[in-house]
């Protein structure tokens, strides 16, 4: 035990000294290096605008089946950067610290605790063949670290290839979304979260949330990094 302890204490050392020696870039402002390995340094975490931890289902063009909706933090340049550069610059680390840190403000709500797994919103295959990952899996692994709570990545399957929501009313939204997504695994009773980077629309969420409940779910609760306050002039484009 204490040779296991020793070479704990030895990598937590060797791990100090990596960083001393080879500083990080932050990959958002990309101004400077810092010591540590976070990708985002302090300075553009400070700058990103949290929000009230509270249920946004009703600001939701598309909120069917949607419990609760919790956005971490304002869709400002910051974030809008730094998810940019996870959605289109395989920067997955990002991804993964944006989902403990969302984690970290989550962590003291109940209805977080009584979850019983989390699902990232899935890709198509297509589109994950493009970009060669999933950028809400490495939020969702993040986050279900932090608040301990299982991630469940083969639960649902995209099977119908989107187009993009941004230019559709929320009739054709409804009928984009409508027969995407595919449930694998008995969930009845059971409370999910789903996880994605950015909350717009809804229409993505819902459509998943409407197979859930009609399958037996008890709640499902939306989870992301971020959400536009600003939703008038927003070309965020959702997951597809």
């Amino acid at each position: 035990m204490a040779i296991l302890t020793n070479i704990s204490n030895l990598n937590s050392v060797g791990n100090a000294i990596i960083s001393l020696l080879f500083p990080n870039q932050c990959l958002v402002c990309k101004g400077g290096e810092f010591n540590s390995s976070d990708p985002i340094c302090s300075e553009c975490i400070i700058k990103m605008h949290p929000l009230p931890i509270e249920n946004r289902v009703h600001e939701l063009a598309v909120n069917d089946s949607v419990d609760m909706a919790l956005a971490g933090w304002d869709f400002g340049d910051e974030l809008r950067t730094a998810i940019h550069s996870l959605k289109y610059e395989e920067r997955a680390r990002i991804g993964t610290f944006l989902g403990k840190i969302l984690g970290e403000r989550l962590l003291s709500e109940t209805i977080i605790q009584n979850l019983d797994y989390l699902i990232p919103v899935p890709l198509h295959p297509i589109k994950f063949r493009e970009r060669g990952f999933n950028q809400a899996e490495w939020i969702a692994n993040g986050l279900g670290k932090t608040i301990q709570i299982p991630v469940r990545t083969q639960l649902m399957k995209r099977v119908k290839h989107t187009i993009s929501q941004t230019t559709l009313n929320r009739e054709e939204r409804l009928n984009n979304m409508k027969k995407a997504f595919k449930i694998n695994e008995d969930v009845s009773d059971r409370n999910i979260g789903i996880v994605d980077d950015v909350l717009t629309t809804g229409s993505t969420i819902s459509s998943m949330a409407s197979i859930l409940k009609n399958a037996g779910a008890k709640k499902i609760i939306a989870l992301t990094v971020a959400t536009p306050l600003e939703r008038k002039n927003d070309t965020y484009t959702e997951s597809v």
